[in-house]
């Protein structure tokens, strides 16, 4: 394999590493920005857990249960709102029905409200997916910077 070939490889490579990448970060930029509730305007409120859901995930060889709590909360127009928190949690993370917890919830759509500690777990893994793309970034246009030049 000649050096230039070997080039073009590396060049290859860049662009198989830096598209996915600035892709995959702006999905990552749109989930912290929502996350944070940087989109639109956004009400707190207490709610109650006043059931759970349980729910099998995994595959049929290696299944996980766990719960999803189900919130009923009183939204700022005055409604009662009930919504299944997103988030399925396991053992010792589940709240109990009756516990109080703080609930963020869009203006505009009170239904798609979410547990505030179920934010903070998307924040967490928004801002790691972002470190991780920015990394898939620099590596594929450092990969780039070596491809082969038109000789002019």
């Amino acid at each position: 394999m000649t050096f230039n070939s070997l080039r073009g490889f590396f060049g290859l490579l860049g662009w198989a590493l830096l598209v996915p990448s600035a892709i995959t970060a702006l999905i990552a930029a749109w989930l912290l920005a929502t996350s944070l509730h940087l989109v639109g305007d956004t009400y707190s409120a207490k709610g109650r857990v006043v059931a759970h859901e349980s729910v099998v995930t995994g595959s049929s060889s290696r299944q996980a249960h766990g719960k999803k709590s189900v919130v009923e909360f009183v939204a700022n127009d005055g409604r009662t709102v009930r919504f299944t928190d997103s988030l399925v949690r396991q053992l010792q993370a589940v709240h109990d029905v009756g516990d109080t917890v703080t609930v963020r919830y869009p203006a505009n759509n009170p239904s798609q409200a979410e547990i505030s500690s179920s934010n903070t777990l998307k924040i967490f893994l928004g801002a790691v997916w972002l470190l991780f793309s920015a990394a898939g970034m620099v590596a594929g246009w450092l990969l780039l910077r070596l491809r082969p030049r038109d000789a002019a």
